[in-house]
């Protein structure tokens, strides 16, 4: 019998999508949790784990031993990577799928590119056979952190400010759609060794975005256009006094870059075939109308 699938950020949001893919293509996998982490629904679903400390090495190279793949869900932006991939060459566990992240291209000196950048450098020196997935924004349920704000402001607000001209492209992705590529490269060779972007079905810009969302929600409020760059430098002189505000002066000029990536090679190599942003928006906005709960972004 082969050894299973060991699945990191299993309780995120993510990868409680991923685990449910799992679990329909009836894998068997294990999740990987930390000390303290919920694990109510892991156990509601009959989903096995162990504990263990992605920042700790010496406790993974014990731990990898027991599998033959690692399924990587949880962030590449907090510095963890080089031992998780230590960990699983010293283990001699070699088929690992990583999930990254579209930032990875911003321009803007983020907190997390410096670490994201060495997580890759270090994975595609490492001589496993490797997959890195990078999704573009991920959105789908109430519990991401982008769309559901903006799905709340529509809904009270008969005004949406707008930093800029929103006419910077995005391309969100569904949180299903997502998992099932995490899932099935795991079934194509032919993805051992590549890197793929994870985006939705195609570009629009974020003053479509709105209107999408706005229809599917029934509602039709003013979009007011408001110049960046001024309230980007009053943001950071707020910042700098440490005051706790709603937006901070980064997510202004992320919105104003371009962040739209093709996801041709994703469909050469194993099928895949998003939707679009406008039937993903509407079953996000069911879930949001019947008040359920959902894991946190």
């Amino acid at each position: 019998m082969s050894k299973p699938i060991l699945v990191t950020g299993g309780t995120g949001f993510t990868g409680q999508f991923v685990c449910r893919e799992l679990l329909s293509r009836k894998k068997h996998f294990h999740c990987l949790v930390r000390e303290g982490s919920n694990t109510q629904w892991l156990e509601e679903s009959g989903i096995q784990f162990v504990r263990g400390d992605l920042n700790d090495p010496a406790s993974l190279l014990k731990i990898f031993g027991n599998y033959g793949t690692l399924v990587n869900v949880a962030s590449l932006g907090f510095g963890a990577a080089p031992g998780i991939i230590s960990a699983c060459c010293a283990s001699k566990l070699q088929r690992v799928v990583l999930v990254g992240t579209t930032a990875i291209f911003t321009t803007l000196n983020t907190a997390s590119k410096g670490p994201r950048t060495v997580a890759e450098v270090a994975i595609r020196a490492s001589g496993l056979d490797f997959t890195l997935l990078r999704p573009t924004m991920i959105y789908g349920t109430p519990g991401d952190r982008n769309m559901v704000r903006l799905l709340k402001l529509i809904r009270h607000s008969p005004i949406i400010p707008v930093f800029g001209d929103g006419k910077s492209l995005q391309q969100p992705v569904h949180v299903e759609d997502v998992a099932w590529a995490i899932c099935e490269v795991l079934e194509s060779d032919k993805s051992v060794g590549q890197e793929y972007n994870i985006s939705g079905k195609s570009p629009l810009d974020f003053n479509d975005v709105i209107r999408t969302s706005a229809l599917a929600l029934g509602r039709n409020p003013f979009v007011l256009h408001l110049p960046a760059k001024p309230f980007t430098v009053l943001l950071r002189m707020l910042e700098r006094c440490r005051f706790r505000l709603p937006i901070k002066s980064e997510q202004i000029l992320r919105l104003n870059e371009h962040k739209a990536f093709d996801h041709d090679k994703a469909r050469s190599h194993f099928g895949y075939q998003p939707r679009e942003f406008s039937a993903g928006i509407q079953s996000e906005i069911e879930l949001f109308n019947a008040g359920l709960s959902f894991p946190k972004q």
